[in-house]
């Protein structure tokens, strides 16, 4: 499971559910089980591309990125592995580390049963001293871990024998489990050599001292050119992993990815733009693999700035913005248009809430009646001697942002409002948009499968987290905290209805699209599993046919 972020750094979250009875088997996500793919064989090289490369094997001290993710969960365990099953209900979780779990009674201490035959990769055993030590680690101030507020609601980890742990926490919470689940599990005996206060300038130090406990271990890594896992022969899952290796080149040109698939030199790519899947698609070699993500893109609207402060005026740009336009010119069928941060998709979804229609009429009608008027001809409205003209921020590096920029200019200043973009560099973006330096921006999230909207809505986070939007509602406080007083996701579900059918009536943000992600491979590989949790999901189970 991983963090609520922006989805320029595509991260997801985990929730609260019940423990699944037992292991994932292997299970393609569109369907097509092991079964169809005969039997598995092990043995081979998968070989595949990320655009950038890792910042290293200590999760604490690197940011969190897709691509360190998809390494090192491959490479450490959780104490349980969150499941990809939520659109229906909330997602459940498998073993892992953990086999099992059980509650107190008023809900505040919950107890992990540790499986007795993981060892770590020197041959020393997991043991419950490990999950003590790791949270201490994630909660320590000079580690600085950035996700250590998950770990906020937990008042002590207590190692009661070597295989069994307890979790202590200030309060019940929805997201309990996920709060006890978040992180990886990190060695003691290896790493506490190394005191905390050194552990930010000491990267390398973890890498040449690597010990982990995952289906896979770190063979190699030649920094900006490739990283090499290797199969666990240690590992407690019986034949599995069944490949041999797992090659992981940077190659940071997307074209060259492409180029390499169909050359054979990559057997599986991640991210491919929705042109060359159409291709891809089309050729017998290849498979293409999609599935819906819960990453959403939107325009963000500085709720503080006098030009958007009134909600009328925000659910007219709104409507002056052909959102299924823009999708239909950008994406095509691999992605939809969206109401709410709990995509279609996902259980929580208010299925009631009708989408804002594309009527530049309606537009024009609701900025009247909110004072802007265009009083001296020029063709821009305007107010109190104010026109209606402002800048919006993209970063750089995320081409279809840009194209859906300049179509919604263009509408805009078809009724009369003149949005110029701006491109920024990533750091100077966030920078802006976090301290409310900005007028609006185009910018993409991960909806956590937690569903917790404190971080997107509640005023309180304003200037510390997600609420770009700067964004005020007194309603949407109280429901966002009496959601947080639930024990599950379940009992959430009537406020997180309700807080949606507000977000749409003010309007805040701009929902534009959610989309597909778009994965490829040779037919050579089986077993894939990639998801929206990760495109690397159960790679223990992938496989590779044979030659001839």
């Amino acid at each position: 499971m991983r963090r609520f972020q922006t989805a320029s750094i595509p991260v997801v979250l985990t929730v609260f559910f019940l423990l699944a009875a037992c292991a994932p088997g292997p299970q393609g996500t569109d369907g097509e089980s092991q079964a169809n793919d005969d039997t598995p064989h092990s043995g081979g090289t998968l070989v595949s591309a990320f655009a950038v490369d890792i910042s290293g094997v200590n999760e604490l001290i690197a940011p969190t990125t897709a691509v360190n993710d998809s390494v090192l969960f491959r490479i450490f365990l959780h104490l349980l592995e969150e499941q990809p099953d939520f659109t229906e209900h909330p997602p459940s979780f498998a073993p892992q580390l953990a086999h099992s779990y059980e509650w107190s009674e008023d809900h505040t201490v919950l107890t992990f049963h540790l499986r007795e035959d993981v060892l770590w990769s020197d041959g020393a055993p997991v043991t419950a001293e490990d999950v003590r030590w790791t949270w201490q680690a994630q909660t320590h101030p000079e580690v600085a871990w950035e996700a250590s507020y998950f770990k906020d609601n937990i008042t002590d980890v207590e190692v009661v024998n070597p295989h069994t742990v307890r979790f202590h926490f200030h309060q019940v919470h929805p997201a309990q489990l996920l709060q006890a689940n978040e992180g990886v599990i990190l060695p003691k005996h290896a790493w506490s050599r190394k005191p905390f206060s050194e552990w930010r300038k000491s990267r390398n130090w973890f890498y040449e001292n690597r010990v982990t406990n995952g289906p896979f271990e770190m063979e190699s890594w030649k920094q900006d050119e490739e990283i090499v896992l290797t199969r666990n022969k240690s590992y407690f899952e019986e034949g599995v992993p069944y490949l041999d290796r797992a090659v992981f080149r940077i190659v940071p040109d997307q074209t060259s990815q492409i180029s390499q698939l169909f050359s054979g030199d990559l057997d599986y790519i991640t991210n491919v733009p929705p042109d060359d899947a159409r291709i891809i698609r089309d050729n017998d070699e290849l498979v293409l693999r999609d599935y819906w993500s819960i990453g959403f893109i939107f325009i963000t609207w500085n709720n503080e700035s006098p030009l958007f402060s009134d909600a009328r005026v925000r659910r007219a740009l709104t409507m002056a913005i052909d959102r299924q336009g823009i999708v239909d010119a950008l994406w095509g069928e691999f992605a939809r248009t969206t109401t709410s941060p709990i995509v279609d998709t996902v259980w929580a979804h208010n299925r009631d809430i009708q989408p804002w229609p594309y009527d530049p009429e309606r537009a024009k009608h609701l900025l009247a009646e909110a004072g802007w008027t265009d009083t001296d001809g020029d063709g821009i409205l305007d107010k109190g001697g104010r026109p209606f003209r402002f800048e919006i921020l993209n970063h750089t590096g995320n081409r279809q942002r840009e194209d859906a920029t300049v179509i919604a200019q263009q509408q805009l200043r078809e009724i009369g409002i003149e949005a110029r973009p701006r491109l920024l560099d990533i750091s100077a973006f966030h920078a802006a948009v976090l301290h409310g330096r900005y007028e609006a921006a185009v910018e993409g999230m991960t909806m956590a499968t937690d569903l917790n909207l404190r971080y997107l809505f509640h005023s309180g986070q304003i200037g510390v987290s997600f609420n770009h939007a700067r964004y005020r509602n007194p309603e949407v406080d109280r429901l966002i905290d009496r959601a947080d007083r639930m024990k599950g996701l379940e009992e959430m579900a009537p406020y997180l209805m309700r807080i949606q059918e507000i977000i749409h009536e003010d309007q805040p943000l701009t929902f534009l699209w959610f989309s597909k992600r778009l994965n490829a491979h040779n037919r050579r590989v089986h077993g894939v599993q990639g998801n929206l949790l990760s495109q690397w999901f159960g790679l223990r189970y992938w496989w590779l046919a044979p030659p001839g």
